[in-house]
């Protein structure tokens, strides 16, 4: 029997990559995001199920599941790729209500799909976070994202020590700019593809015991899909 995964976020350039990599690896993917339309646009043609819906609150992530769960019958794995753009700024510019928005969009969307999926995950399932590479350091006038990004870490961290048993977690790091659809006419050579993170996100959800984390890093092409890549140790 296929199993099935769950990319909430699918329509961006990392969600894209992931959920074309795991439909050519055999999984049954059920790619979920905000707008059917554009989910639709992007995976034309493909054999891949669309779902619409929303993990910026509790009760959305929930109604998301159940969605994604009708479509393909089951769920055993997830990956959530959401992120949200800010702007650029000095923290000194930015207003405590924009900083509210910015935790809320990258941060707690993933809390909020880890809380409500990860019990409903079979014992053998696996929930995979994927964050960014600013959580060790500041990129001038962006600061918020490293908050935001360290935060996410520490929370994949937290879930992972709390979880006794049933379904593992994960947070992959992806220390890299993308080759993704919204940047290949600017992409330079030692970029890190969609496809690639695609296929390293594949080993995971294939042997999790070989990537024990809970936190992983991807820096650069040579380790996709090794096991013995960079591993930030929780």
């Amino acid at each position: 029997m296929r199993r099935s995964l769950l990319v909430v976020g699918a329509a961006g350039d990392l969600g894209q990559g992931i959920v074309r990599i795991a439909s050519e690896q055999g999984w049954s993917v059920v790619a979920a995001g905000r707008d059917k339309a554009k989910l639709d646009t992007a995976f034309e043609g493909a054999a891949v199920q669309t779902v619409a819906g929303d993990i910026a609150s509790e009760a959305g992530a929930a109604s998301l599941w159940d969605a994604a769960a009708a479509a393909a019958g089951q769920i055993d794995a997830v990956v959530v790729t959401v992120s949200a753009a800010n702007r650029i700024a000095p923290l000194t510019e930015w207003s405590s209500d924009a900083m509210a928005d910015l935790l809320g969009a990258n941060l707690l969307t993933h809390f909020n799909a880890a809380k409500v999926m990860l019990p409903r995950l079979p014992a053998d399932g696996l929930f995979i976070g994927i964050g960014g590479g600013t959580a060790d350091f500041v990129i001038p006038k962006m600061a918020p994202v490293s908050v935001a990004q360290a935060g996410l870490r520490m929370m994949y961290r937290g879930f992972a020590r709390e979880r006794k048993e049933g379904a593992a977690i994960r947070e992959l790091m992806v220390v890299s700019m993308v080759n993704g659809a919204s940047k290949r006419d600017r992409a330079q050579p030692e970029w890190v593809t969609d496809d690639e993170v695609g296929r390293h996100v594949c080993a995971i959800l294939n042997s999790p015991e070989e990537f024990p984390g809970p936190i992983l890093r991807l820096d650069r092409r040579e380790q996709v899909g090794r096991a013995d890549s960079a591993l930030a140790k929780g």
